[in-house]
């Protein structure tokens, strides 16, 4: 028989340690520092309102994955949920993902999807043939416009840094979509 130390009971350390346990006849150790399990998913019920508190900030967990799904609700009751993600800049609130209504609020146009999207193309900065970190990279393909109004000031917040220090690849994380899709079904714990 072997024996497992796992040092976390976070979503991934909690599913292993269960999964292990389950189907194997490995001797299990948990380490946590914290007095709970569940790591940033954690929520603990407010005695005064009885109201269950996402105590490391709200949480969402995605999956489309409907095996996954089910495990997960052996657990605890998640429950889905639309997100909507807007953007407040100077130049008003905007949708996002970017998407074809934001490009025509944006820009004050009324595109159609295949216009929005040679649109942006030609927006792009036709100088830069390699892009060399995630500012470059939003240049070329998306113009000045779209990534100072929305990638620009953001970049920097999440990842306290300059866009030029970060790596190119890190824009393609990001969806532009050229159709009015505005929102996108999430699964996300619920109390």
């Amino acid at each position: 028989m072997a024996r497992i130390l796992i040092v976390g009971a976070g979503f991934s350390g909690a599913v292993l340690a269960e999964q292990l346990a389950a189907h194997t006849d490995h001797k299990i150790m948990i380490v946590e520092e914290r007095s709970h399990i569940g790591g940033h998913c954690h929520t603990e019920r407010c005695e005064s309102t009885g109201i269950m508190l996402h105590v490391y900030g709200p949480h969402i967990f995605n999956t489309s994955n409907e095996k996954v799904w089910n495990y997960l609700q052996r657990f605890g009751e998640f429950g889905s949920y639309i997100n909507r993600v807007k953007a407040v800049t100077d130049r008003g609130v905007f949708s996002l993902p970017i998407n074809l209504l934001t490009i025509n609020q944006l820009f004050e146009k009324t595109f159609n999807p295949r216009e929005a999207e040679a649109f942006i193309r030609s927006q792009g900065d036709t100088s830069i043939n390699e892009p060399r970190n995630f500012e470059e990279q939003a240049l070329k393909f998306l113009g000045r416009t779209l990534y100072e109004t929305f990638f620009r000031g953001y970049t920097i917040k999440q990842w306290g840094c300059d866009p030029k220090l970060l790596p190119a690849s890190i824009l393609k994380r990001l969806p532009v979509r050229f159709n009015y899709i505005l929102q996108q079904q999430i699964s996300g714990h619920s109390s």
